[in-house]
């Protein structure tokens, strides 16, 4: 049974029906009252999301949170821990007389096991080139085989969006776009914004919600994903003022606890952006080089398709992301030892491979550009100016 959130949250009075001052004094009314605005210009907001594309527009955010280090967040030193007990001197000189033994501690770190053999020959060994301590050669095996199970636990509803009586998938590509726009400005991780996105489409999967909502739904999974993902995430009054004081900060903190309650607060969940790490490993891409920066933008371009999204699983999007790359720069498309490390064969693929192509091969006449903007700079080596010109039906031609 879906939950339609129409009750209004804009006449809720900041500090409860007495008057009383909130306990989250940063974030009452008074306080977004002396927020200082850096420009006169009007900022551009995500309301006019509607089932006409054309009237849709992209979002601006007019300012970003860039080289904000507060001097009162960095710690100012440990204090020196004073021993809880001492040992008496009479006592400390018979434990020096005697011959002690060296025995095995339980608190002695063992050195790390050397990582499974691989019998094949042919299969590089990605795990063993890992760093010893936070690669955890030794553990990466059983965490992608982990992270394997998790992503069909934690993986959206497929056919959600029917439920849906007041938003479409067309606004869901309006909201991600902007999304997308909202963390380049605020030089967030990736991850974060594919932890975003896991999350609105999770919510979607249980609450119906009204297209005047679907931009306070995206601001408070992203302030979620945020906090759990960023060393400095923005603060709440950074999603009112990005969002045009659309919303007041006791509504997106309203939303949040919605969104946490939803989600049973499952907040750790794999991503494309978990497997294509390492599979790019397993394609011995060089660090920095077009075949990463290309399997990374072709990968984020399938987070704007709504059905390509939520059809296919995370893994199955990063390794078709990299096998397209590779037909795109005519690359050896498919590797032994890549097949072993995605447990995907080339031809499971392909269907995967031509709706991300599809999208790839659209991309100058979407109307949601943000991405192809972000990896035009030369920061991610201009891939999105690389044309494909190979035809797709070469897909069905591949063989692992």
């Amino acid at each position: 049974m879906s939950i339609q959130i129409y009750h209004d949250l804009e006449n809720i009075v900041p500090g409860g029906a007495h008057g009383k001052k909130s306990k989250r004094g940063d974030f009452g009314s008074e306080d977004l009252s002396k927020v200082p605005k850096p420009c006169k210009t009007k900022r551009v907001a995500l309301s006019t999301i509607s089932q006409n594309q054309s009237a849709a527009c992209r979002v601006q955010p007019s300012r970003a949170a860039k080289g904000r280090l507060r001097a009162g967040n960095c710690p100012r030193g440990v204090n020196e821990v004073k021993p809880a007990f001492s040992i008496f001197e009479d006592d400390l000189l018979d434990l020096c007389s005697k011959d002690l033994e060296p025995k095995d501690s339980p608190m002695v770190l063992s050195p790390p096991t050397a990582c499974e053999e691989i019998q094949d020959t042919s299969l590089i060994d990605i795990d063993s080139k890992c760093d010893a301590l936070f690669g955890m050669p030794e553990y990466a095996a059983d965490v992608h085989s982990y992270l394997k199970i998790a992503e069909r636990k934690y993986r959206p509803k497929p056919n959600y969006m029917r439920k849906q009586a007041d938003i479409n998938p067309s606004m869901r590509s309006v909201l991600i776009d902007w999304l997308v726009e909202v963390a380049q400005e605020y030089k967030l991780e990736e991850q974060t914004l594919y932890l975003t996105i896991n999350y609105i489409d999770r919510f979607l999967s249980f609450m119906s919600v009204q297209r005047s909502k679907l931009q306070l739904v995206g601001a408070a999974c992203m302030l979620v994903a945020a906090k759990f993902e960023e060393i400095y995430p923005p603060e709440v009054k950074e999603f009112v003022y990005i969002t045009d004081d659309t919303y007041t900060a006791k509504q997106v903190l309203k939303m949040e606890h919605l969104v946490l309650k939803t989600l049973s607060f499952d907040l750790s969940v794999p991503t494309c952006r978990d497997f294509l790490t390492r599979y790019l490993k397993a394609a011995d891409a060089s660090p920095e080089s077009q075949q990463q920066y290309l399997s990374e933008y072709l990968c984020e371009l399938s987070v704007i398709d709504f059905d390509l999204s939520v059809k296919f699983l995370p893994s199955m999007i990063a390794a078709a992301s990299i096998l397209l790359a590779n037909i795109v720069l005519n690359i050896p498309a498919w590797s032994k030892t890549l097949e072993h490390y995605t447990e995907f064969k080339a031809e499971e693929l392909c269907q995967c491979a031509k709706s991300i192509g599809a999208i790839y091969k659209e991309t100058s006449t979407l109307q949601q550009q943000t991405i192809q903007s972000k990896y035009k700079s030369p920061k991610f080596g201009c891939v999105a100016e690389i044309q494909m010109t190979s035809d797709l039906s070469v897909l069905d031609h591949i063989k692992s």
